[in-house]
């Protein structure tokens, strides 16, 4: 009996110990959030000279403009920046079965290419649903396989992307796992904008190829690099996109391209 008294009062300190560690590590990533949007924090790092810090997002948003004190956001905070390269904590997933330790700064980087972060379904009319990665190939192609456009590697596929409308293309292969690629279309006073950017993680980098005819005998070409994302975000891409003039012909054909990046690409 005092054995296994002993054995649960051991227990129950570890899951105290455990609980006060817990504990620790939450405060020390709370206080490695932005203070505007709450997301992690990321290198560079901004601050006023009150000592008030923005992430690199928010400083754009605010205009280099402290939301505290309304001074001038200009200066870097190095100290902050070192601490976040130092800081090394589990992954957000680790609850759903991920054990890899990571640096804090990118933290948001691995949770893009983590196969464990959950992802939604890119059509709008599944908004709600999320599932791994592995799980969100199988949900494409059993409920949405007349809504979206097949593609393989190296091949144009003609697409009719539109202003507000999200196409979705899904990798043709024999394996029941692959890539699934959206293209998003936004109108702007300058132009038309494309882009086109990757749901789920992988070792694997891709690129893509616009191709642009319209029937005024216009032409135009754009390469880029893919982007993989967690999610579709429905918003201006920063990079990576193509711009048509207004003042172009309006009447074209559209392709895009998708290439797996080789060793003998990047040589």
């Amino acid at each position: 009996m005092e054995t296994t008294a002993l054995r649960k009062r051991g227990n129950v300190l570890r899951l105290i110990r455990r609980g006060r560690r817990n504990a620790r590590q939450r405060c020390m990533i709370d206080a490695m959030e932005c203070p505007l949007c709450f997301d992690p924090l990321t290198i560079p790092i901004f601050q006023c000279d009150n000592g008030h810090i923005a992430c690199f997002t928010c400083l754009h948003k605010l205009k280099q403009k402290c939301a505290t004190c309304s001074l001038k956001t200009r200066s870097r905070n190095r100290a902050m920046e070192r601490v976040l390269e130092l800081l090394r904590v589990p992954c957000p997933n680790v609850e759903l079965g991920c054990s890899e330790i990571i640096s804090f700064a990118e933290t948001s980087t691995h949770l893009d290419i983590c196969a464990f972060t959950q992802r939604a379904c890119p059509f709008s009319s599944c908004d709600h649903f999320v599932c791994f990665n592995k799980d969100l190939y199988e949900h494409n192609i059993a409920k949405h396989c007349e809504s979206s456009y097949m593609f393989e590697c190296g091949k144009p596929v003609f697409i009719y992307p539109m202003s507000g409308k999200r196409v979705i293309l899904k990798e043709q292969t024999t394996e029941g796992e692959g890539e699934i690629v959206i293209v998003e279309c936004f109108d702007t006073p300058q132009g038309r904008i494309f882009y086109a950017s990757c749901i789920g993680p992988g070792e694997e980098e891709l690129s893509y190829t616009f191709k642009l005819f319209s029937s005024c005998s216009d032409r135009l070409w754009f390469e880029s690099d893919l982007n993989r994302v967690r999610q579709v975000s429905d918003e201006l891409p920063d990079e990576h996109f193509m711009l048509i003039p207004s003042c172009m012909c309006p009447d074209y054909k559209f392709y895009i391209c998708i290439n797996r990046q080789t060793e003998e690409d990047d040589e």
